[in-house]
């Protein structure tokens, strides 16, 4: 059969079962999985260099659908290269399926979970800069809509990856003038070419039924970063080709049989499936001469992992605590660097590097003219900052870690949240955690960000109190293998803790001062353990006494058996002290002190005296707690 009605066969083959996959699920987008058939086609039959037996090689091809709703084209992909089922097709959008409504990375062939517009750009520009510091020859393809374009995190991508000039991503601009409100000129007026020009971008304006010309310019190999304006019509191939709504409903059964042209349902035509066996033999075969010549590739990050656990846990061990008071954020690169030569770690800071200490003067920046380079400077990206760092560890070669302060998480938090969905076990270095940070003010002061960080599902979040839990929580972050991992740091200066072990820090919550019957537990975190060592002394004076728990870490303490638990949170009035809102303490408190209200600005000793956050003012307080306890028989 010649190729061209080859080719025209197999996308018409492929549109039909795509439309048949939502209409049977009854649930989903057809209309521009129907226009990027024959991209799609070209990309997955004769671009992309993946092994289906080597899904996670690092030299592999990497492909995202940053407009994830359009999904099920990939799925219908993968199927023809062996990697899915025809039965998971049928089962597109139900629960417990392969084939959920947008890509998660659980799927087999799915490099990123994406759906919220826009993430899967920056995940692409991690990935790209993954590959380009092993210097693999594999290549980076990111679809994205107008959807994504819109999207405030689709600049900071592209303006990062044209700074790095990053020359091994290709984005694919599906541009078919359409949202879910119908017409894109219901909401934008700008240029995109214009736009993609002032990022220095290779630029190429394809058709989106050009199979020839899709195939020439994929083919071509760029110096900078190449972009594709794939100009499509949404739903194209039947009679609805250009109704908006056919983004996100089904077709109809009529329009459907439309497209049958004589292919059963829910199959491959038998030249199809041929046409394919063929191709993916071929990619496997330039995919192992590719890997051959690439003696950099070595081992994954799970394999160093295996390798230097305990190595990492004896830097841990080795810290010898300093006599002076520091900030927990002074620790970052002496904790960068002692671990810096156990685990393959890259990442940076979203233009903070003074301020969150995350850069040591014989690192080494990552630029257009240096791929060694170990720091990445992320610029004022934060939302992409964290979203790249998800396509660097996602790749399986590195480790990345991102900083700010803890405020601005919330500016990236969406990309946090995927990575905890994702299981991509990243390192948030966060630091200015609580109104210890000062002048700066209520805009910089994360009153209510540590409550929406524990409340993540999949997410760690560490506050540690001084050195030693400093280390032991990046140690923890660095050898996890399915969860992220926040670290909250101090601005202003605490001292070392003589009693932190790390031994019993491992549960998450130990106690690190425990007098005989103890009539008082105080649960305090990071720059507030130091508080609540002191307040406990002048309980004890007033023959109240006293013990303290460092609660380093929610998620870890609630990993322990129920018998330590229960050892922790014994019998006894419990208090939480913490520099933040008090919201979630509850569960382990009868009373909660910290602060349920935005911060000032002023000095960081005149907020804690203003909220109460002082020993002379926290005794009276905890007294009065103390003194109903008490005299409501011990029930709070």
């Amino acid at each position: 059969m010649p190729l061209i009605v080859m080719d025209e066969k197999i996308v018409q083959n492929v549109r039909y079962l795509c439309a048949q996959v939502v209409q049977r699920a009854n649930s989903g987008h057809p209309g521009t999985p129907l226009a990027l058939t024959p991209f799609m086609h070209v990309l997955y039959g004769k671009i992309l260099r993946i092994h289906s037996k080597k899904l996670d090689h690092p030299n592999r091809d990497i492909f995202i659908m940053s407009n994830g709703h359009a999904c099920v084209i990939q799925y219908v992909m993968l199927v023809l290269h062996g990697i899915l089922k025809m039965e998971d097709l049928e089962n597109f959008r139900q629960l417990g399926s392969k084939t959920p409504g947008h890509p998660e990375i659980f799927t087999d062939g799915v490099e990123a979970t994406t759906g919220p517009l826009g993430q899967g750009l920056a995940n692409a520009v991690g990935y790209s800069i993954s590959i380009m510091k092993i210097r693999s020859k594999a290549k980076v393809y990111v679809i994205f809509g107008d959807g994504c374009y819109q999207e405030g995190i689709s600049h900071e991508a592209f303006s990062l990856a044209s700074h790095l000039v990053l020359k091994n991503i290709t984005f694919i601009y599906d541009s078919n003038n359409v949202t879910i409100d119908g017409s894109t000129e219901l909401s934008m007026s700008d240029d995109p070419v214009l736009r993609f020009r002032s990022y220095d971008f290779e630029i190429y304006e394809v058709n989106g039924e050009d199979l020839f010309e899709i195939e020439r310019v994929l083919k071509i190999e760029p110096k900078k970063p190449k972009l594709i304006i794939l100009r499509t019509r949404i739903a194209e191939g039947c009679s609805r080709v250009g109704d908006f709504k056919t983004h996100g409903a089904p077709l109809g059964q009529a329009v459907v049989d439309e497209l049958k042209n004589g292919f059963g349902d829910f199959e491959l035509d038998d030249s199809v499936l041929k046409f394919y066996d063929e191709a993916r033999l071929k990619n496997q075969r330039l995919f192992e001469e590719d890997t051959m010549q690439n003696d950099v590739i070595k081992e994954t990050y799970d394999s160093v992992l295996s390798q230097n656990n305990e190595r990492g846990l004896d830097r841990v061990r080795d810290y010898v605590k300093s006599t002076k008071k520091m900030a927990t954020r002074e620790h970052i690169p002496h904790i960068l660097d002692e671990f810096g030569e156990v685990f393959r770690i890259i990442g940076g800071s979203g233009d903070l590097t003074p301020s969150t200490l995350t850069r040591n003067e014989t690192d080494i920046d990552f630029t257009k003219n240096n791929r060694n380079g170990t720091y990445i400077r992320f610029g004022i990206r934060e939302h992409a900052m964290f979203a790249i760092q998800n396509g660097v560890t996602a790749h399986g070669y590195y480790r990345a870690f991102g900083s700010t302060f803890l405020n601005f998480i919330s500016y990236g938090f969406p990309a946090v949240r995927l990575a905890a969905l994702s299981r991509i076990p990243n390192i948030y270095l966060m630091t200015h955690d609580s109104i210890g940070l000062g002048e700066d003010g209520p805009t910089h002061q994360p009153i209510e960000i540590l409550p929406l960080l524990r409340a993540t599902p999949n997410l760690y979040v560490f506050r540690p109190c001084d050195g030693l839990e400093s280390r032991f929580a990046f140690w923890f972050a660095a050898t996890r293998r399915s969860s992220p991992t926040v670290i909250s740091f101090t601005r202003q200066k605490v001292p070392e803790i003589a009693e932190t072990n790390l031994d019993r820090m491992k549960h998450g919550a130990y106690f690190i001062s425990k007098p005989d019957n103890s009539q008082i537990t105080i649960l305090a975190s990071g720059s507030e353990v130091s508080i609540a060592l002191e307040t406990a002394v002048l309980l004890g004076s007033r023959n109240i006494p006293t013990a303290v728990v460092s609660f380093l870490s929610f998620e870890l303490f609630e990993e322990q058996s129920l018998d330590y638990k229960e050892t922790v949170l014994h019998d006894g009035m419990r208090v939480s002290l913490e520099a933040a809102s008090t919201f979630g303490w509850s569960r382990y408190a009868h009373y909660s002190i910290g602060i349920d209200e935005f911060g000032h600005s002023a000095k960081a000793e005149d907020l804690y005296d203003h909220f109460g956050l002082v020993p002379c003012k926290l005794v009276e307080q905890i007294c009065g707690f103390y003194s109903n306890y008490i005299t409501s028989g011990n029930k709070c």
